[in-house]
């Protein structure tokens, strides 16, 4: 009965990681779209999201790769769409960096956990309310550019706010994290 429950769960697990393939997907596929089914990808795009995530809790099969095919999933596509909109005059491209102010602090903080070896400071940043509140807000902005495009100023000042919140709340834990190692291995010394 066990080799049944482990073969389910192995299936099983499968399931949040094709839906974050499917995201990825969908990244390469916005830029090449008309903008009338524009709207039909952002929402399969955040139905994915949330499916998967929902997916791995519940059966709980949630694993450090899946989370990261997961992040990255959404990092494409909020890429590709915000840089399909700034290339048709949707809105202008320098308000990229602040949309993705978060995903560009974490990226740089992955990248210095591994250039000093640290990796493990880098993956106690797990998801936080300020992450979950920086990818509802971009997935606002994304259906408002698209559904409300006079109101796109005022999703972008929301959703740059909420990004630029969590870029210090994850640049904080990651430095927090960084000085938690350094007095471990310096109480380990002695």
């Amino acid at each position: 009965m066990s080799y049944r429950n482990s073969d389910m769960k192995r299936y099983l697990a499968l399931i949040p990681n094709i839906l974050s393939a499917l995201r990825l997907g969908l990244a390469c596929l916005f830029p090449f779209c008309p903008e009338e089914l524009w709207v039909w990808l952002i929402l399969g795009s955040g139905a994915s999201d949330f499916l998967d995530g929902w997916c791995a809790r519940r059966w709980k099969v949630s694993s450090w790769q899946g989370g990261l095919l997961d992040a990255v999933a959404d990092k494409m596509f909020m890429l590709a769409a915000l840089i399909t909109f700034a290339m048709t005059g949707k809105f202008p491209i320098w308000w990229i960096p602040a949309v993705i102010a978060r995903d560009l602090t974490v990226g740089i903080a992955a990248g210095y956990a591994a250039t000093i070896r640290s990796w493990d400071s880098f993956r106690e940043m797990g998801a936080r309310w300020s992450g979950k509140l920086a990818t509802a807000g971009q997935f606002i902005l994304l259906l408002t550019v698209v559904l409300f495009p006079g109101m796109t100023p005022v999703a972008l000042f929301v959703t740059v706010s909420c990004s630029l919140i969590a870029a210090g709340d994850y640049g904080l834990l990651f430095y927090q994290a960084l000085r938690r190692q350094q007095r471990d291995k310096e109480s380990s010394t002695r």
